[in-house]
Parts: structure tokens; sequence; C-alpha cells
């Protein structure tokens, strides 16, 4: 029983650390499409808000693939319960990830609030997804 915890423990805290090795190379590629694209942002909302949650996309993207990824490699009767983990380094480490030059004003701290939102609910809704198709897939199955 210990062992099965900790080894679920481990696997979700090794799709963490592994998803920014896989994000970071893909917001690098979707930051030079969007540059290339010619997006621009005016204005303090645009500047401060839209332009960290276009940015955001990609780290959501792969947080959903780590909530996947959980409900998928966990040993459990219950996978959905770890992904609970994931997404608290997620909404831990987006909260207190950001380092100001200067005080940060209240659209900075929406900006950071809505990308560590993103980012949880990507993880959560990738737990989700995967776990009601493998109930629908056994469901089917046993018919």
């Amino acid at each position: 029983m210990v062992k099965t915890i900790l080894r679920n423990l481990a696997i979700a805290y090794g799709v963490y650390i592994a998803s920014w090795w896989v994000a970071f190379p893909l917001a690098l590629a979707y930051g030079k499409l969007t540059h290339a694209i010619g997006i621009h942002y005016y204005g303090e909302v645009g500047g401060k808000v839209l332009l960290p949650l276009l940015l955001t996309i990609p780290y959501a993207l792969v947080a959903f693939g780590v909530g996947a990824s959980v409900v998928w490699l966990v040993d459990s009767t219950r996978p959905f319960r770890w992904v609970i983990f994931p997404a608290l380094f997620y909404l831990y480490f987006g909260t207190i990830g950001y380092h100001w030059e200067k005080q940060p004003l209240a659209l900075d701290r929406l900006a950071q609030i809505l990308d560590t939102s993103l980012m949880v609910i990507g993880c959560v809704g990738g737990g989700m997804i995967l776990v009601r198709r493998k109930n629908s897939f056994s469901a089917d199955s046993s018919r």
C-alpha cells in the first residue's frame, strides 16, 4: 500500500517535472509563430492580460497532457485523485514563480492568476477527460 502511494507520488512529480522539458521548446516555437504572424497588443489590458494569456497556451496544453498522463500511469482504482498533485504544483509554482523588477500592478497580478488558473484547469481537464474516456471504453467492452 505505502509502496504504491510512493510510486504514484513519484509518477505525478516526475510527469510534472518532465512537462517543463516539453513545454519550453513548445512555447519557444509558439512564440516565434505568433511573432511571425504579427500579433500586436496595444494598451494596458492587451499587453498585461491578453499577451500573457496567449503565451500560456502551450503550457496549458502540456498541463493537459500531464493530467492525462498521470491518470494513465498511476496504479489506483481512482486515478483522477492523483491529478491533484501536479495541479497543486502548477498552482503553487505559478503563484510564487514570478519575480518582479518593480512593484507589480493589479493587472500584473491578474495576468499571473489567469496564467496559473489556465494551467491548473488544463491539468485537471486532461485527467478528467481521460478518466471519462477510460470509463466509457470499459462500459463498452462489458456489453
